[in-house]
């Protein structure tokens, strides 16, 4: 397991269903599985 960049943290985010504001705040404070799924077309 890997602990996130703190400069990816603050990088600004917008999408559907996301909140306004930087990745951390999408996530929240506990802990969070993540997983990036990549398209290759």
């Amino acid at each position: 397991m890997k602990q996130i960049d703190a400069a990816i943290l603050q990088t600004r985010v917008e999408g559907i269903n996301l909140r306004p504001g930087a990745f951390a705040d999408q996530i929240g404070d506990g802990v969070v599985l993540l997983n990036f799924l990549r398209h290759l077309g």
